[in-house]
């Protein structure tokens, strides 16, 4: 196996104290919440102040498993080994056998925390994290061919949860698994104006959903060699979804939480994933980067700017699973406060262009 480096948790399993509030609610406590801001927008400031809080409950799911491996990163670019330590510290249980990497019943959003074991291998050199990440990963897929992927929802979600994983571990028998579910749902769910609808029975470009299948579509991209056969057909997706994205930014660099509809609010982690995902590729040059840096630039901005001096973030939607309505998600719950979704989303997209403003 080799590696190479590079975002629904339940309400009830949110990390810290939060406020969860309607939209209506929202507009009237808002001014009750910490408005102190960091110094400056620079990635690094906000990349230190949030990798310094989150996760605040380290349990094995990809939302911690983000900001572990965003913390390994910062480790990388500033040089400061406790950014690492802090990350090992947090997965030692489950690396010393202590909490189990896997309990039943399997879901994808939990199986995707070992996406942290594996940059953990390459960036912390831990060998003991190459058992739990390649069981896992195995696990994934179904061991006789054609491998299909397993535990799937139907969800926009399942593209990340499966590609930051199988993309990581790098087997060679599961590229091809991973290439027809990337563009099997890009088929399914992609529509004509080039957004992605969370879910068949779900036809509705729900922020994050979008953010899910983005970050998913980069992950593969990043992480498989240029000769997989699947990246043709997944670059073309990818710059197309990132396409529509871009008509769609708000006025403050934002996207909302329905991606085209102007009357819904705006939200940070469809903003947050869509912005890391074009610093990626830009960086990559797989874009652009005359057209898209100053998208980026706004979004990052927008991301910039729902983050306080202590940490706690703002706008970002609750848990959600696939909807029967649009109106479901345009009254999706707005969690203000210490977030670990959140936190850990900002988090990447502050280590996304700190990395590519290093370059």
């Amino acid at each position: 196996m080799s590696c190479s480096l590079g975002g629904s948790m339940p309400p009830n399993m949110q990390s810290g104290p939060h406020i969860v509030l309607t939209v209506a609610a929202f507009l009237v406590l808002t001014t009750a919440l910490p408005t102190a801001q960091p110094t400056s927008a620079d990635p690094l400031e906000i990349a230190r102040i949030l990798a310094a809080r989150y996760p605040a409950q380290p349990i094995m799911s990809y939302i911690p498993a983000l900001a572990w491996s965003s913390q390994l990163r910062l480790s990388v670019i500033t040089g400061d080994t406790k950014w690492r330590d802090k990350a090992m510290k947090d997965m030692e249980p489950f690396l010393n056998g202590t909490t189990p990497v896997r309990t039943q019943p399997y879901r994808l959003t939990s199986l995707a925390g070992v996406l942290a074991f594996l940059d953990a291998m390459v960036i912390a050199r831990e060998g003991r994290a190459q058992k739990p990440a390649a069981e896992t990963a195995a696990l994934m897929v179904s061991l006789m061919p054609p491998h299909e992927i397993r535990y799937l929802t139907g969800w926009t979600d399942d593209m990340f949860m499966v590609s930051s994983v199988i993309s990581r571990a790098a087997f060679a028998a599961h590229g091809e698994a991973l290439e027809r579910l990337l563009v099997g749902y890009a088929g399914r769910l992609q529509r004509p104006d080039g957004l992605i609808a969370h879910a068949e029975s779900a036809p509705y470009a729900w922020g994050r959903g979008n953010g899910f299948a983005l970050l998913g579509l980069t992950e593969a991209l990043t992480h498989y060699p240029p000769s997989w056969t699947g990246r043709p057909l997944v670059l073309e997706i990818y710059r197309r979804h990132l396409a529509a994205m871009a008509k769609h930014q708000s006025d403050d660099g934002s996207w909302r939480q329905v991606v085209d509809d102007p009357t819904s609010y705006r939200e940070l982690t469809v903003t947050a994933m869509t912005t890391a995902a074009i610093a990626r590729g830009i960086g990559r040059e797989w874009i652009d980067r005359e057209t898209y840096e100053p998208i980026m630039n706004r979004g990052w901005q927008a991301v910039a700017a729902r983050v306080s001096a202590d940490g706690t973030v703002r706008d970002v939607c609750s848990g959600t699973g696939a909807g029967p309505t649009k109106e479901y998600y345009l009254n999706r719950p707005i969690v203000n406060g210490a977030d670990d979704r959140g936190g850990a989303m900002a988090l990447l997209a502050a280590i996304e262009l700190a990395e590519l403003r290093r370059r």
